[in-house]
């Protein structure tokens, strides 16, 4: 033995594994967990002698594709990026989860990490923006609402004046008049924390109704492109609502693209398996399955207020209120969706996840 290998102490590996900052948990081949480090515990709030000898999926509340993975010999690997898991009565968190083979016996290391931006994530128990916006516009529902009625009685006046092509346009302020004005409504109920009705709604309907309006702008060097999944059923929501949303996105996106040549804003639809959430309202986990996505290839929001996006009075606008994603939040998750922001390559994403209308309801717009 040389004087270099003899230097190097010894280590005591179940100490090691033990003090590891990431929780981890070993379970064998049939998911039951067999050893959980110190971080497992702490992460999940649970003893490690309440969680040992049980079921993985039976301790940690996760999807369906994972617990039937974790319980077939089959499967030795897995990775999941902000996969959504709950323990007892605590709220959903969402964790980069990864399982790999450990030995001959079918035995698996599972690693847990919370994911870095899920405070980026609307829903659950973060509602503190969603209140603050709402009594922000409940303040300032009065004043808006009557230029708003004198708008819409210019449009009216106008449209007997205009012929066939102008009248698409006062009948889009008419349209949109209305919409603020009923919109407006319901936030004077947000401080008072009265639901949003929801019902079977289109989502292409709100999308179209969105663009129209965004197009109607005439904004230039700004290309905007859809990838739209036809199949997409019906959604449980609110077509006012979700109009205000993509609204607000698609403009967020136009204006941060302002003086780029090849700026482009898209917007596409999705069926995701696999995300849901617990509102705490005691309905119990509800599926998320409908995605509606508002992407943009502008710089990006600054690393500073990434967390804080939702809250309102948060903007890097130089005449923005920072009401505008304090809003959008409020309303997706009146509506029992969430809204997330992330930052992939070049493109800046805001994704809505949303329920799907029960069977048989019939659209409401």
């Amino acid at each position: 033995m040389s004087a270099l290998t003899s230097s190097i102490p010894t280590f005591d590996h179940d100490e090691l594994i033990q003090s590891h900052p990431i929780a981890t948990l070993m379970i064998d081949k049939g998911g039951v967990i067999l050893f959980v480090n110190a971080a497992a515990e702490q992460l999940c709030n649970v003893s490690r002698a309440a969680m040992v000898g049980r079921v993985v999926y039976d301790v940690i509340r996760m999807d369906r594709s994972y617990r039937q993975r974790m319980n077939d010999p089959g499967y030795s690997a897995l990775f999941a990026h902000r996969a959504e898991i709950s323990v007892g009565a605590r709220r959903s968190i969402f964790v980069d989860m990864q399982m790999v083979s450990y030995g001959q016996s079918g035995h698996r290391i599972l690693a847990l990490v919370p994911s870095q931006n899920e405070a980026e994530l609307m829903g659950g128990a973060i509602g503190r923006s969603g209140r603050a916006a709402g009594a922000a516009a409940s303040m300032l529902a009065h004043e808006i609402k009557n230029p708003l009625a004198g708008i819409k009685g210019a449009a009216q006046l106008l449209a007997r004046k205009t012929d066939i092509g102008g009248e698409r346009f006062t009948t889009l302020i008419c349209a949109e008049v209305d919409r603020i004005t009923t919109l407006i409504d319901q936030m004077e109920h947000f401080s008072r924390g009265q639901p949003i009705a929801c019902s079977a709604i289109n989502l292409y309907q709100a999308i179209h109704q969105a663009m129209e309006a965004v197009r109607a702008r005439q904004l230039p060097d700004i290309r905007f492109f859809e990838d739209f999944d036809p199949s997409l059923p019906l959604v449980l929501g609110n077509h006012d609502a979700m109009v205000q949303i993509l609204l607000n996105l698609v403009t967020n996106g136009c204006e941060a693209l302002s003086g780029q040549r090849d700026g482009t804003v898209r917007i596409a639809t999705a069926y995701r398996h696999g995300l849901s959430i617990d509102n705490g309202d005691g309905r119990g986990r509800i599926a998320l399955p409908i995605e509606v996505s508002v992407s943009d290839n502008g710089p990006g929001v600054p690393a500073e207020i990434r967390g804080d996006l939702f809250d309102p009075f948060v903007t890097t606008k130089r005449e923005g209120r920072g009401l505008g994603l304090a809003l959008v939040a409020k309303l997706a998750r009146d509506m029992g969706g969430t809204v997330q922001h992330m930052r992939d390559g070049e493109w800046t994403r805001f994704r809505i996840h949303l329920p799907a209308a029960p069977a048989g309801k019939g659209g409401a717009r």
